[in-house]
């Protein structure tokens, strides 16, 4: 639970940044390619966060990263704020609460489709106009191809989950016929 205060503490003074500057995106963009970055080399994050390495070498470190992927002034102080106060291991944490912050900020809902097949386009068309209706916001659809469902959707908005599977259908129906 701290590390979810620490990381959303992080990310609005980020968010407040970066929308000063008009960079909301931009800056997300240069999180996800940091995150990318530490995914790909797994030890990195936990060397970086190791109270063993000294703190010039994760300086060099960072900053050779930094050059690297061509961040931003931002991000480059953030990095090293993180680093210097010893809280590089909320970096994923603050990542998903930035995102969070810029979507409330610019009036977004994400909604992840999990389908049996692709919608086509009007049936992502449908799904965005009915969770836009909803919550009054504008709708990003993130979608995904499910293949053990046999049918239907399953939408997850803003911590709630809409199963219109035909899975779901078939226990809802399971339960009713066992009751009787």
């Amino acid at each position: 639970m701290k590390n979810t205060a620490i990381s959303k503490r992080y990310a609005k003074a980020l968010v407040n940044l970066a929308a000063r500057d008009g960079q909301l995106e931009a800056i997300y963009l240069q999180l996800q390619q940091l995150q990318q970055a530490f995914a790909c080399e797994p030890r990195l994050l936990p060397l970086l966060s190791s109270p063993t390495l000294a703190a010039d070498k994760k300086t060099g470190l960072l900053n050779g990263l930094s050059s690297y992927l061509q961040l931003g002034t931002i991000l480059r102080n953030l990095l090293g704020l993180l680093q210097q106060r010893q809280r590089l291991e909320y970096f994923d944490d603050l990542v998903a609460a930035y995102r969070e912050q810029t979507d409330a900020r610019l009036g977004i809902v994400r909604a992840q489709i999990y389908s049996a097949l692709p919608l086509d386009t009007t049936q992502q068309q449908a799904i965005t106009a009915q969770l836009e209706q909803c919550f009054g916001k504008q709708a990003v659809l993130e979608l995904a191809v499910d293949p053990e469902l046999l049918g239907g959707v399953r939408i997850e908005v803003a911590g709630q989950v809409l199963d219109g599977t035909l899975r779901s259908g078939l226990r809802r129906m399971a339960r009713y016929l066992n009751k009787g």
